[in-house]
């Protein structure tokens, strides 16, 4: 049998093509392990981002509040058009290009940065990842180093504003 590689832009776009393939109620009764074993397109675009704008739309009543970063699919002419089209219950709020003292994960990274990968030699992928592991499971076990993080967070931004 003769496999041909075929990518699509969304799980609607598959799931329509494989109706046109198979029985509709073959197809209904293993969707679920189908969409499993499916290898998806893999990073969001325009199209994948209006899919899920969709979804949240079909899944909430009401007003949709949402904060968006600066990822290229946010800002396409299609995500544009749609947003622009449902603005009555898409609100969206954008991030500040960089902002690191909003966000406090930048901190910790800074921190594992230091403690995990700093000046180390890695001979392996795995031995940079049980390193930074080890650094993530010491927060885990010791709520002080993030608790230290976010109160020298609060001064930093204290002093700028």
């Amino acid at each position: 049998m003769t496999q041909i590689k075929q990518s699509y832009a969304t799980e609607f776009d598959f799931l329509n093509a494989l109706k046109a393939l198979v029985d509709e109620k073959l197809m209904i009764t293993y969707q679920e392990v189908i969409l499993k074993h499916t290898e998806a397109a893999g990073k969001f675009n325009g199209l994948t981002y209006i899919e899920f704008l969709k979804q949240l739309q079909a899944h909430y009543d009401g007003k949709i509040f949402l904060v968006e970063d600066g990822a290229p699919y946010h800002h396409s002419k299609i995500a544009k058009a749609f947003k622009v089209l449902h603005a009555d219950r898409l609100t969206i709020t954008p991030l500040p290009a960089y902002s690191p003292y909003y966000n406090p994960i930048e901190k910790l990274w800074k921190n594992t940065k230091r403690d995990a990968t700093h000046l180390k030699y890695f001979k392996t992928f795995e031995d940079l990842h049980d390193s930074v592991v080890t650094a993530f499971k010491s927060y885990m076990q010791d709520a002080s180093k993030v608790i230290c993080v976010m109160q020298k967070m609060r001064e930093d931004f204290a002093v700028t504003c």
